[in-house]
């Protein structure tokens, strides 16, 4: 699992650096801003409008994590979760799909 205790705005550039293939679902309630109406979002999306309609949120003490049972980020004045996170690729100790391959295709790979 990976956390990062900093920032929302380190949190997010983390999070588009780390895991390029993901999405974000935002919890209104969290954020307090009732006109957003985009329900998903990329962290640098976020993160730009975020420093149009609420510079002073990405100051916010944050902590993310992520691994395979969840992948979240919560503002740290917050009890629940702030942020969905769905990465879509690699997640830390995600092994894919499984797969049987024939008997005589792993005996060939051994």
């Amino acid at each position: 699992m990976m956390v990062l205790n900093e920032n929302l705005q380190i949190c997010l550039l983390a999070l588009a650096s780390r895991y390029p293939v993901h999405s974000i679902e935002v919890k209104d309630v969290a954020f307090e801003v009732r006109w957003m109406h985009v329900k998903e979002w990329n962290a640098l999306k976020l993160l730009v409008w975020l420093q149009g309609a609420a510079p002073e949120l990405l100051q916010t003490p944050a902590r993310m994590e992520i691994g395979i049972q969840k992948s979240e980020l919560y503002l740290l004045e917050q009890e629940l979760p702030s942020l969905i996170i769905h990465c879509q690729g690699n997640v830390e100790g995600y092994m894919g799909k499984a797969f049987h391959w024939p008997e005589e295709a792993r005996a060939k790979a051994v």
